[in-house]
Parts: structure tokens; sequence; C-alpha cells
């Protein structure tokens, strides 16, 4: 038994000692770390010289001090899992509208084909920079899936984009530690169902090119400037296609057609939150109309505000005779206010519905009916009329029983001024969106009446 023992244990301990001749020598990434810190602590020519480039950098700096400055691509000296995973998604930017050459793949998969050529192994001079360009390629690819790398105010200054805020540093870290790197910078991106419609709407304008492969990208960026959450339920209005919907989860649960600003009192797009529904409202008249529409007209036709139900107001709030007032004498005018009763020729209609915004931009009804048969309906001076508010009316009040259909009828022909607060806030989203993907997958390319497309084409050239 002592004999066969022995020999067992000369047999084993042969196999070990001939395995560990046979096993690849490792390299200490610890190596590494003084060059990587030396890199991050200084700002090296491949970095953006800009404000996003600065953040970008200050999270790559706060990554590899989080991990001690040891490489998070490279392990010894052959390339991760992770790093093969990072360059496939930086080369299926593509699918999102965004060019892969941004990200520098060009450079990742030369040093890939050197490696391969060497045993797979990457020269131990360049990993430390290898490694810091692969990093901050992940960054810009994350903060270009955020909408963080263009502003929508370089084409419109009245578009308030979504912050999207994401921990850079958090998410890199996840990313490295999880080794699924697509999928971190995948959930980084819009989730919407027109996200997502335009996505393969680009695939198949890639293979069958019909001319609208720079508008499916220019939507796309817009829908990343949008918030990543929309809301379980919202109202979404889009600008150039002239139309309002209501949206419950994915399905439109109420539309209609509306008017929104004219190229010289355009829409301005952003999201708030609607709170109010005032029936039969006042309007008191934005003194820009005021001074460029009405004072003009009531030199010539002083009769034009009692035929249209408007009150000069004071500045004490008292009433003034309009007829007392010489119209021509800009003194005269200078603190009057112009207040049009409820009513039937209320330029808002019956009905208006708030989302108290810095714009003062809010949706209404209106008299003028016979605007929503005109194919491009870019009319009014900013805000959005709709052409039925009486169904979002009874939509946004529908969890409160007591305002039925008789009772909101009675309320928008009351004469007399009644707010009506939401007992759930619903959020809006005005947005400016040229392609549309249908329920059937095909896109409807809309009307330009801000002329964007142009301007976010020259700004990307």
């Amino acid at each position: 038994m002592g004999i066969r023992f022995l020999q067992v244990t000369f047999v084993v301990t042969a196999l070990t000692l001939a395995a560990g001749c046979n096993r690849e020598p490792q390299v200490d990434n610890s190596r590494y770390a003084p060059a990587i810190e030396r890199i991050v602590d200084s700002s090296p020519a491949w970095i953006d010289r800009d404000k996003l480039g600065s953040t970008l950098w200050k999270a790559e700096r706060e990554f590899y001090e989080s991990r001690g400055h040891l490489p998070a691509w490279i392990d010894g000296d052959k390339a991760s899992p992770r790093l093969t995973s990072l360059v496939e998604a930086l080369k299926h930017s593509e699918d999102h509208g965004l060019d892969p050459a941004r990200y520098g793949t060009d450079r990742f998969q030369q040093a890939i084909a050197a490696a391969d050529q060497n045993k797979k192994r990457y020269d131990l001079a360049k990993i430390p920079e290898l490694d810091a360009r692969l990093t901050y390629a992940y960054l810009r690819y994350a903060a270009d899936l955020l909408g963080w790398s263009s502003s929508p105010k370089a084409i419109y200054a009245n578009w308030i984009p979504a912050p999207n805020k994401v921990d850079l540093v958090e998410q890199l870290t996840k990313a490295v530690s999880s080794d699924n790197v697509q999928q971190t910078l995948e959930e980084l991106a819009p989730s919407h169902t027109q996200y997502k419609g335009l996505q393969t709407a680009l695939q198949h304008e890639r293979q069958n090119p019909t001319g609208h492969l720079d508008q499916i990208r220019m939507n796309l960026q817009r829908w990343r400037w949008m918030p990543r959450d929309l809301g379980d339920r919202y109202v979404f209005v889009n600008v150039p296609a002239y139309q309002m919907q209501v949206v419950e989860g994915t399905t439109p649960a109420l539309a209609m057609r509306v008017i929104v600003g004219d190229p010289m009192h355009q829409t301005p797009l952003f999201s708030d939150d609607m709170t109010t529904v005032v029936f039969s409202p006042n309007w008191n008249v934005p003194e820009s109309i005021i001074r460029k529409e009405m004072l003009p007209r009531l030199v010539t036709d002083p009769g034009y505000l009692e035929r249209q139900d408007i009150e000069v107001v004071g500045t004490s709030g008292q009433v003034v005779d309009a007829e007392a007032v010489d119209w021509s004498d800009e003194s005269a005018v200078n603190g009057l206010h112009f207040r049009q009763e409820p009513g039937p020729k209320n330029a808002l209609g019956l009905v208006k519905f708030q989302f108290p915004n810095s714009f003062d931009v809010y949706m209404h009804d209106t008299p003028q009916d016979s605007l929503f048969n005109k194919p491009r309906r870019a009319l009014s001076h900013g805000c959005i009329r709709l052409e039925d508010p009486v169904a979002l009316a009874k939509y946004v009040l529908r969890d409160k029983p007591e305002w039925t259909a008789e009772r909101i009828s009675t309320a928008m022909n009351a004469g007399r001024e009644q707010s009506v607060a939401l007992k759930e806030h619903l959020p809006v989203h005005i947005g400016y969106f040229t392609a549309w993907v249908n329920p059937d997958g095909t896109v409807t390319y809309t009307d330009d009446p801000y002329q964007l497309d142009q301007r976010q084409k020259a700004q990307s050239l």
C-alpha cells in the first residue's frame, strides 16, 4: 500500500509540474497603474476640449482612482472579453444613427489586429494609453446616447432638453464588473416605441435608400433629448405634425388635430405637468400682441375692442373707457392692459389647459374651428389650439366623477371663469419630430414649419 501511494503521489506531482510549465506567464496588472495615473492626471490631446469633454475626463479620473488605476480592458498582456464587447458596441453605434469613427473604432481594431499577429499579446508599453482611450470611448458613447453631446438650443433657443442625469462612473463600473458592456450602454438610449421604430426605419433606409437617412438620424437625436420616462400616461404634442395625443403606456387613448405657433411666434419645445383646467377663461392679451397688432388697428378702428368684448384695464385694475383713450399717443397707453371677457368671441374659446411654464404657453379651445381644415396649421401666437377640447376636458377630469359631461358643458358656457385643479398632474411633452413611425412600421415624414431639420443638419456638418 505504501509503494502504491508513493506512485500515485509521484504521478500527481508530475502532472502538476507539467501543467505549471505549460501555464501562460501572467503580467501583474498593477505594473500599469503608475502610467495610467500619469495619463489621467494629464490632459491628452485626444480628449475633447469642451465642457462635455471636461465632464467625461473628470469621470474617467474618478473611475480609475476607484480601482487603484488598474486597467479596465486588458488582463495581463491580453484583451479581456470586455474589450471585445466594447469595440463591438462602438461599431453598433450606427444603429442609433451615430458614427462609429467618432469613438476611435479604427484605432482599436488596428490594436486588436496587431495583437492577433503577436499571439494575441498587446505591446506592454502601449497598454496604459490604450486602456485610457477605451474608457474615454465608453464615456463618450454613453454621453451621446444620453443626448449630452449636443444641445437643441443650437438650432432653437426655446427648446428645453431633458437633463437625463446618470452617474457615468457608476455605470462604467457596472459595465466592467459585469462583463456586459453593450447592455450597460444600450440601457442609456431611449426605449420609447418611436425611437425603436426609427432604429428599424434607419436599417431599412440604409438597405433601400429613399433620401430620408439624415432626417431619420436627426429625429433619433431629438428623442435622445427627450425625458427617458414620459409617464404612465401623458399628453404628447408633435408640432410639425400638428397633432396631439394622449398616450397610455404605448397606446394612444385620444388624438386630435392642433394649431401651433406660426414661424414668427414659434411654439416652444419642453416638458411640464398639466395642473389645471380653466372653464370660461378670461384672456389677458399679451403685451406683444397689444403693441404689434391691436394698437395700430385701434388708431383707425376704435370700436374694435367693443366688438371683440375686450376691456381696457388701468394700472390700478379699474376699467378704462376705451373711447376716451388717444390710441395714437404712446404715453397715453403705457400701463394699460387688455382683457377679453369669457364668451364665444374669446380667443381662448371656452376652456384652457394649464401646465405652468416660463413661456406662458398653454392649450386651449378656439372660436376659429375652420382653421383645423388647413393641412398646415402653424397659425397661432405660440399656444396650442385644440380641435376637440371637450374630449380632453372629459379625459383629464375622468377621475372626478362629479365632473359629468353636462357639468363640463355648463362650466364652459357659464360666462365666468372657473379653475379646476387636476386630481393627478398629467405630463405634457411638446416635441418636434418630422419622422413619425406609424403602427404598421411605415414612416410619415411631416412638414417642417420652423426649418429645424435644415438647421440641425447644418450643425452636424
